[in-house]
């Protein structure tokens, strides 16, 4: 069982969610005018600001010895990527403004994740907030704020959301990564940092 906890845990990593999210964006019928080289355009930029930036200092720190595993197990060490992500963030914000030239209420989210990173970051000095939690409150704070915002309500999507949420918060519960309190902050965390400014914008 602890292998499958593991599974989860990477396969729904903050360093993945954002691009789980565009891939679910750029399919909804709102997009459908677009081709499908736009469409790739968004997912690898998406993954480059998102995934592949943030990953790069954590690497260096682990082929260093600064860090023991992808996921900084230790509050003292994440700073400095965290911070590294926050900008990172703020970059594909820009990304998602002017190169793809996303409505407002979209670039709101990537806004609102930045914010997020930027929050768990101070949090972090003092208490160990959960970041996978954040990534999937996130996840699910956009796609809420969207279904909000068109009008629609895809109830079988927002139930899977909310069960994979439940399943990833306890991934990291049962690996001892976090207590049921640091993953329940998270979610939240996230969730009101998406959802809020792309309801308001």
């Amino acid at each position: 069982m602890r292998t499958f906890y593991k599974i989860i845990s990477f396969v729904f990593q903050p360093l993945l969610m954002p691009t789980f999210g565009m891939l679910m964006l750029v399919n909804m019928e709102i997009f459908s005018v677009f081709t499908a080289v736009w469409k790739l355009h968004a997912l690898i930029g998406t993954f480059i600001f998102t995934g592949f930036l943030p990953a790069a200092p954590i690497l260096i720190m682990m082929w260093k010895g600064d860090v023991k595993d992808l996921y900084i197990s230790k509050k003292e060490e994440r700073t400095l990527p965290y911070l590294f992500s926050f900008l990172a963030y703020i970059f594909w914000s820009s990304f998602l403004w002017q190169t793809l030239q996303f409505p407002l209420f979209l670039v709101a989210m990537g806004i609102g994740s930045a914010i997020s990173i930027l929050l768990i970051t101070l949090i972090n000095l003092k208490w160990k907030i959960s970041a996978h939690l954040a990534s999937v409150g996130g996840f699910a704070g956009g796609v809420f704020g969207i279904c909000y915002r068109m009008a629609i309500n895809p109830v079988w999507l927002l139930m899977l959301i909310l069960s994979v949420s439940a399943l990833v918060a306890l991934s990291r519960i049962e690996l001892k990564a976090h207590t049921p309190g640091q993953t329940l902050a998270g979610f939240i965390l996230g969730f009101l940092a998406v959802f809020i400014p792309c309801v308001l914008l």
